[in-house]
């Protein structure tokens, strides 16, 4: 239930419409209170408040015609603007960072204060023309508009500002880079206790002989897993689950997402709520996919080398950003991959990236496209150095150890000068010295 609403979560925030629908409700609810306490009381009555009585209906029905009129004028600019970073967004970082543009609160509450200031002032206007002539009725309402309106330029400013800074590499690295810690403290946490499960290797398992495929419901990405949903279920009909697909994992319509040990007879039921357990959408999202952040940074850090950018400082930064996650993916304890039920029976095996993967996916393009660079290579190098200070289970270990001999191969074939391929060859002979020292260690 929990994961259901995250994941509700995560679709309205990477919905351009959810939040200033809500301001735009909003605006409809707060125009109805005010008319109400005009009705109710008379503020412009009270002492110290008659600056707020309105002597002309006219000049009332102006203003707000002129709200009206410049709010949803400036909406228009305010939209025509985020297109506009949006396609460089798409064309100079990725068509994948769209996403991080439309998911920015900021950029959406400034649309969707000017739309909810339109709305407002039309509520009040329409009001004032079905209930008479009675000025003294609509003094909070109109006054209320005229803060609305004043609030409204204050946010434009704001959006310029807002526009201009979210276009800067840095910043897209970093928000990148913050949402990459955020998947990192949710799949690798501290501690598993109470999750009743355990890292194991499944090949040693004894399920069975005998189970009944999963079928996907349909293609897409796996978006979401929902492990308690899983859990509840093979309790209830005692049995064991075994799911064959992670989150990000790509699903053909023909797919199996899993199996079934010590099935029911009838699995029908069982089958279709397990399907319901996992989502499937047409496009991978950062909610349980650890990866997909990864290879947003190493989409930028490969664009920053193509020659029409040639920016190696954006790709250094991003490789930085890339280690400092994986660093900590490292000295996190592995997630678990066995969840048993409150009587530790094994009720669900799920299936967790390996570091391997993690590393494959962060550097194995930018290792692609630097091929002959010889001060990407040095940084990379560099890092990868830092990295092995902190990798120290024996899998990591080859993980990174089979990289090195990856990129040691290519340093021999496309490094020109002897020179560079010293350099690099020393690099990382010390970087398998020092991983040989920790796994002896």
């Amino acid at each position: 239930m929990i994961q259901s609403l995250v994941h509700l979560s995560e679709k309205l925030r990477s919905s351009f419409w959810s939040l200033p629908l809500l301001m735009i409700l909003s605006a409809m609810a707060i125009a109805h209170i005010l008319l109400l306490l005009d009705d109710w009381i008379d503020p412009a009555g009270m002492t110290g408040l008659t600056w707020l009585r309105l002597r002309d209906p006219d000049s009332a029905r102006a203003l707000l015609s002129t709200i009206a009129s410049s709010t949803i004028t400036v909406a228009g600019t305010v939209f025509s603007i985020t297109v506009v970073a949006l396609t460089l967004a798409s064309n100079q970082f990725g068509p994948s960072l769209v996403r991080n543009f439309i998911r920015d609160r900021r950029t959406q509450a400034s649309l969707g204060i000017f739309l909810a200031t339109f709305v407002y002032a039309l509520m009040i206007m329409r009001s004032m023309d079905t209930l008479g002539e009675h000025t003294s009725k609509y003094d909070l309402a109109v006054q209320a508009a005229l803060l609305m309106a004043l609030i409204s330029i204050g946010v434009l400013i704001y959006f310029i500002h807002n526009v201009a800074q979210s276009i800067q590499v840095d910043n897209i690295t970093h928000h990148i880079n913050r949402e990459f810690h955020l998947a990192i403290e949710r799949e690798y946490p501290l501690s598993h206790e109470y999750t009743n499960g355990e890292k194991f290797d499944t090949g040693r398992l004894d399920l069975g002989s005998s189970w009944v495929e999963v079928p996907t419901a349909r293609g897409g990405y796996v978006q979401l897993v929902d492990r308690q949903k899983l859990i509840a279920l093979a309790q209830e009909h005692d049995c064991c689950l075994q799911i064959t697909c992670h989150a990000g994992s790509f699903l053909h319509h023909w797919s199996s997402i899993g199996r079934i040990y010590q099935a029911p007879r009838d699995c029908t039921t069982l089958i279709a709520k397990t399907q319901s357990a996992l989502r499937i959408g047409p496009l991978p999202t950062a909610e349980q996919d650890i990866v997909f952040s990864v290879r947003q940074l190493s989409q930028i850090a490969v664009r920053a080398l193509s020659p029409g950018v040639n920016d190696p400082y954006t790709t250094y930064t991003c490789i930085d950003r890339l280690i400092e996650g994986l660093g900590t993916v490292l000295q996190r304890p592995q997630p678990p991959n066995c969840f048993c039920d409150d009587k530790g029976k094994l009720r669900l095996i799920t299936r967790k990236l390996e570091f391997s993967q993690l590393l494959d996916a962060a550097l194995e393009e930018i290792c692609e496209y630097s091929r002959g660079n010889s001060m990407v290579i040095r940084q990379l190098l560099k890092a990868l150095s830092q990295l092995a200070d902190v990798c120290a289970r024996d899998n990591d270990t080859k993980a990174l150890c089979s990289y090195l001999q990856r990129l040691e191969e290519d340093c021999r074939i496309f490094l020109k000068s002897p020179s560079d391929q010293a350099i690099a060859e020393e690099k990382i002979d010390t970087i398998q010295q020092k991983l040989a020292k920790g796994k002896a260690g």
